[in-house]
């Protein structure tokens, strides 16, 4: 198993400088830079040949990725243009913003999906497995940034109520915190917890028609209990692989939730880096994605080993 864990570790390295090629191309590709944006239409050639020299764009395109690679290499990963101060340091002030709503969307996807997905299967063909399928549907097909706006607007009208837009600390605050974070947690999990539900939904039926489940049947105990205690548990590996990429995927739908509710994490930093071009932020925040992915995809695999004792992880594969 440990052998397994540093072989994977050790892949992670040629695929992270084969995205840091991809990532410094396609930003230098993004049409303006970051001098031209902050010195605006009125300002002449010499005075953006000015900037870009600042920032050291006027280097060829090698020149500066070799510098760059070679910064991240030695663990420096570089100035943001926009804020002059280093990224790690943007990095570590808004991370746990971004992973507190992460966490608290996880466990809303989690235990609703779930809870859906047992609800609708104990019912099966009944009335509340088709509400459940109709909710999981509208919720998988609404745009996260209608809802959010409508999350945010409605209770105004209605009640003159709104969420605070600024940031509360849960150890100053817990109630101001949670606030704070419970909306934007509930949008993000929307469409997480409904396309759970369907796989839990679909997992729990291929599995009730198996022997055990039978005996278990056959021994007089309840349907709920059946679901609980038996099933859900033997179909929960399909739900692994989707948890796993449903946090690559919050990754992605931070970046509008956190512009909508005014969070300062790292959904909101790279949005604004994108607009002005900050290459190092977005350079960076791109390889920090990818980490995570691969992460998680390694999470996974341990946890399917963890889950079926008939899986072992062995010369990097599945036996």
């Amino acid at each position: 198993m440990i052998g397994y864990i540093i072989r994977r570790l050790l892949a992670l390295l040629p695929i992270l400088f084969g995205v840091a090629i991809f990532v410094f191309i396609a930003t230098r590709m993004m049409p303006g830079n970051i001098a031209q944006i902050m010195c605006g239409n009125n300002c002449t050639d010499e005075q953006i040949a000015e900037l870009e020299a600042d920032y050291g764009l006027d280097k060829p395109i090698p020149e500066q990725f070799v510098e760059w690679i070679g910064g991240m290499a030695r663990g420096d990963l570089g100035d943001s243009f926009l804020r002059n101060r280093p990224v790690a340091d943007e990095i570590v002030d808004r991370l746990p913003i971004t992973l507190e709503l992460l966490i608290l969307t996880m466990i809303i996807s989690t235990v609703v999906g779930v809870g859906m997905g047992a609800i609708s299967a104990m019912n099966h063909r009944r009335w509340p497995d088709a509400g459940i399928r109709v909710f999981n549907i509208m919720g998988m097909a609404l745009p996260a940034f209608w809802v959010a706006t409508l999350v945010i607007l409605l209770p105004s009208i209605w009640f003159s109520y709104a969420p605070p837009f600024q940031h509360i600390s849960i150890f100053e605050d817990p109630w101001g915190n949670m606030r704070e974070y419970v909306p934007p947690a509930l949008v993000m999990g929307l469409a997480s917890s409904c396309g759970l539900a369907r796989i839990v939904r679909g997992s729990i039926l291929g599995v009730v028609g198996q022997d055990f489940i039978r005996t278990a049947r056959a021994k007089g105990l309840s349907e709920s209990l059946v679901i609980r205690r038996h099933a859900l548990g033997n179909a929960m590996l399909p739900v692994v692989t989707i948890l796993g990429m449903q946090v690559a995927g919050l990754m992605g739908g931070a970046v509008i939730i956190e512009q909508v509710f005014a969070l300062n994490g790292l959904g909101r930093l790279v949005f604004e880096s994108a607009t002005m071009r900050d290459y190092p932020v977005l350079q960076v925040m791109a390889l920090y994605t990818v980490v995570v992915v691969v992460m998680m995809f390694l999470f996974i695999d341990l946890a399917y080993a963890w889950l079926d004792p008939r899986v072992r992880l062995t010369g990097g594969q599945h036996a």
